[in-house]
């Protein structure tokens, strides 16, 4: 689960790293199952300071919100009095990750210093950095292009990995968000900042040329092809899109003392290929009250409300769930949370 790590290293002695996760040598600590048994180090940064003899690490900037990825940036706050940088769309997950249930989330919090929006030119040391939004991988990450010495450089997280240079490796994952267009569109942007130079999460920076692009290319219809071929995907088909996310609900945990209403927003998804009134409604076990919601929403779009529940007496993580309706059709429960009401502890 070791990523690699990319540094920006100037003349005066500062650092910007792109990434900074578990280590390069973690002794295990990166690949126990259970997330609260992981460490994050700073093995990286003290070897960094020996072989550049950089100062500190004065900005951490993140590609996307995974554990091996970020586990150590709050080390480097403590420490070094870092400044975490992170795209506006997934700020959240690592300011309040247990408001979220989405794979490989580090449960740590880590203070977000800078929330870039979408193409901002973010400057360090006069050096711009720009961020894209990205799906593929992730749908919380993001594409950063910057120039040092005039060379154009990419980082694409863990979106691409490239055998050789000759063939793109599939790296998709549904849970953590996907749509048929997420390669096309980070294809199109590669295309557009035309890098010299790819660097990515877990493998070594790569020079670029013409047949490395066709690469993506060719990888870009191959995604889309086969998901159309294999999924209920057509624009006149009723669906929830290739990760068929129907929704999630925020927060994902909540504990109140007593029984009280809990606050929640739902997001949810219009599966209909048309604009359609949805019915959103929180529900819970036999006797407790939720609310509801009618939306008025766009094809394929997703929309957030403000929904709450009231239990009925003690319990610890209850599910909840959110029911969605779509113009009358039924799709069930779509997404889950949990409640406790009463103790000490979660």
């Amino acid at each position: 689960m070791e990523a690699h790590g990319t540094f920006v290293v100037t003349e005066t002695g500062l650092a910007l790293a792109i990434d900074f996760g578990y280590g390069l040598g973690s002794s295990g600590l990166s690949t126990r199952p259970a997330p609260h048994l992981r460490r994050g180090t700073l093995e990286h940064a003290w070897l960094l300071q020996e072989h550049t003899g950089a100062e500190r690490v004065d900005v951490a900037l993140m590609s996307h919100y995974h554990d091996d990825h970020v586990a150590s940036v709050h080390l480097l706050q403590r420490v070094f009095e870092t400044e975490c940088w992170c795209p506006d769309w997934f700020s959240d997950l690592l300011e309040h990750p247990a408001h979220f249930t989405f794979p490989c989330l580090w449960p740590v919090p880590t203070r977000v210093d800078r929330r870039l929006a979408a193409d901002e030119d973010a400057l360090w040391e006069r050096i711009a950095f720009r961020a894209c939004s990205m799906s593929g991988h992730t749908r919380f990450s993001a594409a950063i292009g910057f120039e040092v010495d005039g060379v154009r450089f990419a980082h694409t997280g863990d979106q691409y990995h490239v055998d050789d240079a000759t063939q793109v490796l599939a790296n998709h994952v549904y849970r953590n968000g996907a749509f048929v267009d997420s390669f096309a569109r980070s294809a199109e942007w590669l295309r557009r900042w035309r890098p010299d130079v790819l660097l990515s999460g877990h493998q070594p920076a790569m020079w670029t040329n013409d047949g490395f692009f066709d690469r993506i290319d060719e990888w870009t219809e191959v995604y889309e092809q086969m998901h159309r071929e294999s999924m209920v995907l057509g624009e006149d088909e009723i669906h929830f899109g290739l990760d068929s996310w129907g929704g999630w609900i925020r927060p994902y945990r909540s504990h109140v003392a007593e029984p009280a209403p809990v606050a929640v927003e739902a997001t949810v998804r219009n599966p209909l290929p048309r604009e359609a009134e949805l019915e959103v409604r929180l529900v819970g076990p036999t006797g407790w009250e939720g609310s509801s919601a009618r939306l008025r929403v766009a094809p394929r779009a997703e929309v957030s409300c403000a929904l709450s529940i009231t239990p009925t007496g003690a319990c610890r993580r209850q599910p909840i769930a959110v029911d969605l309706t779509a113009d009358g059709l039924p799709f069930g429960q779509v997404a889950e949370a949990l409640v406790t009401v009463g103790g000490s502890e979660f």
